[in-house]
């Protein structure tokens, strides 16, 4: 279904009722927040953030970015610092991930928000804060949108796709960056395989 929200366009279907988060959307914002998240897990409420980061973009330029490490509590994972590098000592003199989640949500505001996969950050922050409603967009699944037949799409292999750089892999602000640039990929992307974004939007099924 097409909406139009302040001269927005942009394509939604309810896909996870829940009153506690916001609309999901597929739509090409020029004003927006990139967030990313690194934490001890999968599971939301159970497992905790340890790496918040956001990138803010205000007109498809940054303007300014957010990122803080977190002390969980308790040792970090091995299979988690193996991921993301984050290791136990690195953040023992770190806040914990509550007292550093007011000055995230003020950094975000009622920004779009833009992630890739990022149903799971809005879980975990959901969990933190009791309701995260920002409206929010999926770039996996712009990008399985437009490139079904691509046999992955995770956010290395749509870096790899578009030629972008993610030095810091799993490192939440690099993967913020990277994931911004591969937005601003996609765009041109849905540009010229069907004309104009509105084309695509209204290809959607």
């Amino acid at each position: 279904m097409i909406k139009i929200k302040n001269d927005l366009p942009y394509y939604i279907k309810k896909a996870e009722q829940n009153d506690k988060y916001g609309d999901g959307i597929i739509a090409f914002p020029d004003d927006y927040v990139v967030l990313d998240l690194e934490t001890t897990g999968l599971c939301a409420g159970r497992d905790l953030i340890i790496e918040f980061a956001a990138v803010k973009v205000e007109g498809g330029q940054v303007v300014d970015t957010f990122q803080s490490l977190c002390d969980p509590g308790f040792p970090i994972p091995p299979a988690i610092e193996a991921i993301t590098g984050i290791t136990t000592e690195m953040v023992r003199n770190s806040p914990n991930p509550r007292s550093v989640l007011p000055d995230f949500l003020d950094f975000v505001g009622n920004s779009y928000i833009v992630g890739h996969n990022v149903l799971f950050d809005v879980r975990f922050i959901t969990a933190s804060a009791g309701t995260f409603k920002n409206t929010y967009i999926d770039t996996m699944k712009i990008f399985r949108k437009l490139h079904p037949s691509f046999p992955h799409h995770r956010l290395c292999d749509m870096v790899e796709y578009y030629g972008k750089r993610n030095d810091s892999a799993h490192r939440a602000l690099s993967d913020c960056l990277a994931t911004k640039e591969c937005f601003d990929a996609l765009k041109e992307d849905a540009t010229r395989l069907y004309g104009d974004t509105f084309k695509f939007l209204t290809s959607i099924k």
